[in-house]
Parts: structure tokens; sequence; C-alpha cells
């Protein structure tokens, strides 16, 4: 579990060792016969905090997401290349799949190239520790971030409190400055390493601390660059920095007291089995849901074709009994015509004869009459 680089690890911690050392053994006596024990005791305990956090960082498994089988698409479609999940705060994160563990890889996981491992929420591969700092690891990583620039600042403080004490010990000569340099020779080279060391390390603890206000990695800063309203996994300044310095750390997906093919099965391989059984039984019962729908939908419409057919045939049968039992118009003679039905239906007046005409549908005879004729002239 040291990663692919181990001699990474080993060079950080002879790094903050040997000078912690020189330190303790020709620094801090002057100090703390001085003023307290105190000295003595936080001058050999915090670089060994330091390094025991550097060391679990080192050798604790990131978060490497286990490789499966290659497992052909089921249904006999092409898989995607992303797909969309579902946070447990309700935003949408795109997923992508990964050709190598042949897995969906969970939100916020990359594959390192390095460690050639795909690692649960990524941050970067830190070759000062040897290895790659993910979900699981990331809390040491920034504890020996931080512990390392306290440990700077107050490496710097007791080296120059020691060369104070040197120059008060001296006469007030011209040299007096230089000669209380050349009394502590040590305090000088450890603080000159000290303080090249704080700015390497105070500007990764100042970004550090700006990704866990944000809840971002460093892979996502640098690819994505989320601001505060659009990151999806944001939970407010207090939710943040409780996830990183408060929340459990998950379980390794790894039993390193079992070989490997006593290993138990991956509890996301599980989910994601669940998950797939899930949909193609939602995908089986949309399918029926669809072709019970388009049968009764056949059956409606054979009905409707059937009903109209029906009342198409009832209609005609009325139209053509209307029409046999309709007695035909003689509409022949015009104007005579109708005269002569009148006088023979026994109308004896001249308006009873008009009506008769009218009725008959004859519209000529009555515009030839004298009287029409005087009308229109």
């Amino acid at each position: 579990m040291t990663g692919p680089s181990p001699g990474g690890l080993l060079g950080t911690c002879a790094l903050v060792l040997i000078p912690s050392i020189v330190f303790n053994a020709l620094v801090v006596p002057d100090v703390a016969s001085k003023y307290s024990l105190a000295f003595t005791i936080v001058g050999a305990a915090w670089p060994l905090w330091c390094l025991g956090n550097l060391v679990a960082a080192g050798t604790t498994d990131p978060g490497i997401v286990r490789r499966e089988p290659y497992r052909p698409p089921t249904e006999g479609r092409a898989r995607a290349r992303y797909r969309e999940e579902v946070l447990p705060n309700g935003r949408s994160v795109t997923v992508k799949w990964n050709d190598t563990c042949n897995i969906y890889q969970p939100p916020r996981a990359h594959h390192c190239s390095v460690n050639d491992d795909c690692i649960d929420k990524f941050d970067h591969h830190c070759p000062w520790v040897g290895t790659t700092i993910g979900r699981r690891n990331y809390r040491t990583f920034l504890f020996f971030v931080f512990g390392t620039t306290i440990l700077c600042v107050y490496v710097i403080a007791i080296c120059a409190y020691q060369i104070k004490l040197k120059y008060d010990a001296r006469p007030d000569t011209k040299r007096r400055a230089m000669q209380a340099v050349s009394d502590a020779p040590a305090a000088l080279i450890i603080a000159i390493l000290a303080f090249l060391g704080f700015w390497f390390v105070a500007v990764l603890s100042g970004f550090h601390i700006y990704l866990i206000i944000t809840n971002q990695t460093t892979y996502e800063n640098f690819r994505d660059g989320y601001s505060w309203r659009e990151n999806p996994h944001n939970k407010g300044f207090v939710g943040n920095c409780w996830e990183v310095f408060c929340a459990p750390v998950p379980a390794s997906r790894f039993n390193f007291r079992l070989p490997p093919s006593r290993q138990p099965p991956d509890r996301d391989v599980l989910v994601e089995e669940a998950k797939e059984q899930e949909k193609k039984a939602k995908r089986r019962a949309e399918r029926a849901e669809r072709e019970a729908k388009k049968e009764a939908s056949d059956e409606r419409r054979q009905k409707a074709e059937e009903e109209a057919e029906e009342a198409g045939k009832r209609g005609a049968d009325v139209e053509m009994g209307d029409r046999r039992a309709q007695p035909a118009v003689d509409r022949s003679g015009g104007g005579a015509g109708g005269v002569m039905r009148a006088l023979a239906g026994g109308a004896h007046s001249l308006e009873e004869i008009k009506v008769e005409v009218e009725e008959s549908g004859y519209e000529g005879d009555r515009d030839r009459t004298p009287k029409a004729r005087d009308e229109s002239a």
C-alpha cells in the first residue's frame, strides 16, 4: 500500500526527521533550560505527529475501486460511455465508464495513471507521499501539510530565539551579531531550511483550505473549476469542513488479511447490480404497459371501424327506404302542371292556385304573367 514510488515517502520522512533531530539536539536545549521543559516536549512530539500522518497517508488504501471482469452489455445494446447519477442531495452528476476496471466510476472518482487504479474521490498523485491521495487518506495528508507548516514556523522562532540568547551572552562589540550567529550555526542552518520549506507547505496549505471550504478536489479544481453555487457537492461551510475532518472514513473495499480468491464482494458492485436489475424490471414493465396500451388501442380502433361500417350500412338502408317511400314530384309542364294539379285538387280561388304553384318549385311562370311583367316594367 505504499504506492508505486515508496522512495518518495522515505525521502520525505528523512527530510522531516533529520532536521528535527538536529533541532532538538542542538537548538531546543538552550531555550528549554532558559525557560521551560515544554519546549523540549513540543520540539520532540510535533515532528513525530507530522511523521505519523505522513506515514499513514503513504501506507493507507486511498480508496482503490476494485476491478471487475469484463461483462458484455446486456440485451444486445451498446453500453453508454457516460450516464447520470443522482447524489444524496438530489443533484445530478455525470459518471464515466472505466474500460480498465470494467465499471462505471463512482462520483468524484478518477483513474490514476501513475498507480493504474481507479481512486474514489481522487485528489492528486503526490510524489512526496509516494502514492495517490483520495477519499481514505486525504485527512491524514492534510494533517501532515498543516502540521508541517506550523512546525516550520515553530522551528524558525526557536532558532531565532537561540541566536538572541547567544547575542545577549556576548559583550557589546561591533561583531556581536556575527559572533552570536557563529555560536549557533545549527540554528542558522535549520532556520534557513525551515524558511524554504515553509513557503512550499504554506502555499499548499492555503490552496487546500480553499478546496475544503468549497468542497472540491485538486483534480476537480483544475478540470472543472466549480463556483460556489454550481458545485453539486457543496454542503455549506460547516458541512464541507465536517466532511473532511469529522465524517467517518469509509472502509476499504479490500480485506488485506484474505487472499485475492476469498475477497468479499464489492459493495459498489452489489449496488450497481441491484440498480441494473431494477432498471431491467422497469424496462420490462414499461414494455408490457406499452404493448397492453397498443392492444387496447387496436381493439378500440377496430371496434370503432366496425361500428362506423355498421352505421353506414344502416344509414344507406334508411336512405334507400326513404327514396322508395317518397312520391315522385312531377315538375313537367312547369307552372301549367302546377295549375292543373291545383284545379284537380279542388282549388277554386286564385290564391289557392298561387300557393300550389309556389309549392311545386316553379318560378318562371310567375314572372311571365301579365301582372309580373307590369311590375317589372
